[in-house]
């Protein structure tokens, strides 16, 4: 029978989970008014990218205005009087109390300067982060809004964490610092590599689920492309390790009441004397095979001890050594002791 076979060598297996899961901004806050007040005016348009400190909407502020501006002409004049004092105290013309009684007016009335700023400021709702502008469907001109009133959002998407449910059979198996790598579900999928910076300390409670069964995980990575967005789900696969193992494709491998084997490839001179031996081989086979040349092909089954399927390989835990060649097609219609041709693409890793 003509065969092709391969050559035991060695090859990279890297033991993964996979998991679906949910994109998170590790950047996202809500925008709430700090006082009440009416929108005069809205400073930015929804999906903007806005810097830290920007203003996006403006509440009327008449009075708050009034008064910062009535607050620096308080503090303007005080400076004024506490300058002129300090002169003529320099020159014996008033004392030192007089002096520091309008120095005290000028520092009072420049934190009430600041003071009025700021509640000035409370008027204006500004970008706590730099980042991308949410909808702004929710409010429009001369609405009136709450202090507390949720008004829209702010996302930095430049940065992502994948928060997944790991099954509690797989848990153990997950580490600080591992390697995530990420796929957006679609046609034009987006791919992403990051590490794993958090797993929670007890099962069930996560962004995603209550399942009793499962714990957070959660990996941050960048976003380059900037195509990856907060809420999308995405396929995880979590590389818990990185190892190097002798090797055989998945069409070597046969099995026989669950053991797992292989058909190894000798030359005849080897295993001759053993068939020869053999009880279970009839003598016109054993004829046969001796009638042929030394080194013609001959397969045996070689039982095998195997790793975790990885990328249509399984890694060799025992029963053959690097250089060893088995048979990688027609396995099912060998047996043990049978003369083989080797095809001339024999495939080597």
């Amino acid at each position: 029978m003509l065969v092709q076979s391969t050559v035991v060598g060695t090859a990279s297996f890297s033991p993964t989970i996979d998991v679906v899961s949910k994109l998170e901004s590790t950047t996202n806050v809500a925008m709430r008014p700090e006082a009440d007040g009416r929108v005069v005016r809205i400073l930015a348009v929804e999906g903007q990218q806005v810097r830290a400190g920007q203003r996006i909407l403006e509440l009327d502020n008449v009075q708050e205005s009034a008064a910062l501006n009535a607050s620096r002409a308080e503090a303007d004049k005080d400076r004024i009087n506490a300058e002129r004092y300090v002169f003529l105290n320099q020159q014996g013309a008033v004392s030192a109390k007089d002096m520091d009684f309008y120095i005290t007016q000028a520092i009072k009335s420049r934190d009430q300067v600041r003071a009025s700023a700021a509640t000035l400021g409370y008027k204006y709702v500004t970008a706590p982060i730099a980042g991308q502008l949410g909808s702004l469907d929710t409010v429009k001109l001369g609405d009136y809004v709450r202090q507390g009133q949720a008004i829209t959002g702010i996302t930095d998407n430049s940065t992502l964490w994948t928060l997944m449910d790991i099954p509690a059979t797989q848990a153990n198996l997950v580490k600080i610092g591992q390697s995530v790598q990420l796929q957006s579900q679609g046609n034009d999928a987006v791919s992403g590599s990051g590490r794993v910076v958090f797993i929670s300390p007890y099962y069930g409670v996560s962004g995603t689920s209550q399942s009793p069964n499962t714990v957070l995980v959660k990996a941050s990575f960048p976003n380059l492309t900037g195509r990856l967005k907060t809420g999308q789900f995405v396929k995880n696969r979590i590389v818990l390790s990185t190892s190097t193992a002798l090797s055989v494709p998945v069409q070597a491998v046969m099995f026989q009441a669950q053991q797992p084997f292989v058909y190894r490839i000798f030359p005849l001179s080897v295993v001759l004397p053993k068939i020869k031996a053999s009880e279970q081989i009839p003598e016109k086979q054993k004829q046969t095979l001796e009638s042929l040349p030394p080194t013609t092909p001959i397969v045996v089954q070689t039982p095998v001890q195997l790793g975790t399927l990885e990328d249509n390989r399984y890694p060799v835990l025992t029963g053959l050594k690097r250089g060893d060649r088995v048979v990688i097609s027609n396995t099912a219609l060998l047996r043990s002791g049978m003369p083989v041709r080797l095809a001339p693409s024999t495939v080597n890793p």
